[in-house]
């Protein structure tokens, strides 16, 4: 390929969007610009999404016959926690997949309050229900406001047995995953049912 005059700035590429510069690009290989070759795949590798940090994934790596039995936060000083009825207590709001939390429902689960993942839970039982609620136990330390508006708040039977932290999240929750074959589907009393 040759290096040829052509009106093409990497700024005007830019303005162009990216059907019409990959058309550019054909073009320049069909004439032998390589100049311009290089500028439209300098402009196209720009435009590439930035790759996700290892780890991360926007879909779970968990199988459509696995379910979370055990839902573990970091609670720092009962946060967001609130007493129930006579041995039972809500959580808090938390960010988790609702469909995860109907499921657990079904075959049966556990909750854990931990003060870090270090420690054993200071608080934990029974999952019974849930409900959608305004996530504002983070507004204080942020300012007012939250990433995400609304969370789960998780119904609880409080029991004295207390968990070590469960799951590989580096962050303030970590889920223990089972196998639905393995457990025996139950019946709760809860706020909602699947």
């Amino acid at each position: 390929m040759t290096k040829q005059l052509h009106p093409w700035t990497p700024e005007k590429l830019a303005a162009k969007n990216k059907k019409e510069v990959e058309v550019i690009r054909e073009n320049a290989v069909k004439k032998g610009v390589s100049d311009l070759v290089e500028m439209c795949d300098l402009d196209l590798e720009k435009r590439k999404p930035p790759a996700k940090p290892r780890g991360i994934t926007s879909t779970s790596a968990h199988s459509s016959d696995e379910f979370v039995e055990g839902y573990h936060f970091v609670c720092k000083s009962a946060r967001g926690v609130t007493e129930d009825t006579a041995g039972k207590f809500r959580t808090g709001s938390w960010v988790v997949a609702e469909s995860n939390v109907q499921k657990s429902l079904t075959y049966g689960a556990y909750v854990a309050l931990h003060e870090s993942r270090q420690d054993t839970s200071y608080r934990q039982g029974k999952l019974l229900g849930y409900r959608r609620t305004i996530r504002d136990m983070l507004a204080d330390e942020n300012g007012g406001e939250t990433k995400i508006e609304e969370g789960i708040e998780l119904l609880v039977e409080e029991t004295t047995q207390p968990y070590s932290w469960v799951g590989e999240a580096t962050g303030e929750k970590g889920y223990k995953w089972s196998k639905v074959s393995s457990t025996v589907l139950i019946e709760h009393e809860g706020e909602k049912k699947p």
